[in-house]
């Protein structure tokens, strides 16, 4: 399956050979709320296979550091 990541203006996809990874929206309401937020897009509900890169995150990995929705 092909992910693509979820925030407006992003192209990132997981491709071979990509050092990228993908994450998919917690199921911790709380933490949940936060992403979407985050995500930026008015009226947007993730289903289950939305995705966000690594490059939104600070330190690229989601166990290590809170979203950072750098842009």
């Amino acid at each position: 399956m092909v992910h693509t990541c979820v925030v407006a203006g992003c192209r990132n996809r997981r491709t071979p050979g990509t050092t990228l990874s993908f994450y998919r929206f917690p199921r911790d309401p709380e933490r949940k709320q936060r992403w979407i937020a985050a995500v930026n897009r008015e009226g947007w509900v993730p289903n289950d296979g939305s995705r966000l890169c690594s490059t939104h995150f600070i330190s690229g990995n989601v166990m290590q550091s809170n979203l950072s929705m750098k842009q």
